[in-house]
């Protein structure tokens, strides 16, 4: 037989009809044997359903988590004046500022003389990268989190504790009141950024408010498996 094309005409179109109704299809017995659906619907429903599985497991990325990037992303703030145990009987008083993004935090940490917040001390600011992992086996509804310290910074509010600063060796040289300086190594408490330079925590929100980890006594997160077991009595909380 010549090839269908215009040099040979006419072609021989019968090898083209269309196939009789159910020339393709299985009988029941060969379905039956072979796992098939013998009707058309049946197999349309069969790979309809397949493709709607792929594209759900493609599309949805398997379980979602407690807490996603978006959930952390604005500004969240301490609703009062936080005692926080030092572990020697005494209190530090202090108030929590977060600027998160979904994939940087910012940190501005005030530390007080008084319980009621009225007496500035110092403040600490902290910027770097922080990134979710899965959702914590410990904590119900909390998502493991580490927050790294890209930067660290420190602001004396008062002469004395600027002289403190100075004296310490904190920072890069002598200190001035509401001076801000870097201070990438040990300061007082501080431990350098290279020997500690991420906090291994848990986050979980509840509405306007965010809860993190309950920080050991020792302020020890440097490692996983100083990850917090139990969320911090206070949350900080969107305005």
């Amino acid at each position: 037989m010549v090839p269908c094309n215009l040099a040979a005409p006419p072609c021989n179109l019968q090898r083209f009809r269309r196939p009789p109704p159910g020339a393709f299809m299985a009988s029941p017995e060969q379905a039956a044997r072979r796992g098939l659906p013998s009707h058309p619907r049946s197999l349309a429903m069969r790979i309809l359903a397949i493709a709607l599985i792929t594209l759900c497991a493609a599309a949805c990325g398997g379980a979602k988590s407690h807490v996603r990037p978006q959930d952390l992303a604005g500004t969240w703030d301490s609703a009062t004046c936080e005692a926080v145990p030092n572990g020697d009987g005494s209190n530090n008083y202090l108030q929590r500022h977060f600027q998160l993004t979904e994939s940087d935090w910012t940190l501005r940490l005030d530390f007080f003389g008084d319980a009621g917040c009225q007496t500035k001390l110092f403040t600490a600011r902290v910027v770097g990268p922080y990134s979710l992992g899965q959702d914590s086996e410990k904590v119900s509804g909390a998502t493991e989190g580490t927050f790294t310290f890209g930067e660290r910074y420190l602001t004396a509010h008062l002469q004395p504790l600027a002289d403190v600063f100075t004296q310490s060796g904190c920072g890069t040289g002598a200190w001035t009141v509401g001076v801000e300086q870097p201070v990438p190594g040990a300061c007082l408490s501080f431990k350098p950024l290279t020997e500690c330079g991420k906090d291994h925590d848990v986050v979980k929100v509840e509405g306007t408010q965010l809860f993190f980890g309950q920080r050991p006594a020792d302020n020890d997160m440097c490692a996983p498996e100083k990850r917090p077991q139990t969320l911090a009595t206070h949350p900080v909380v969107k305005p």
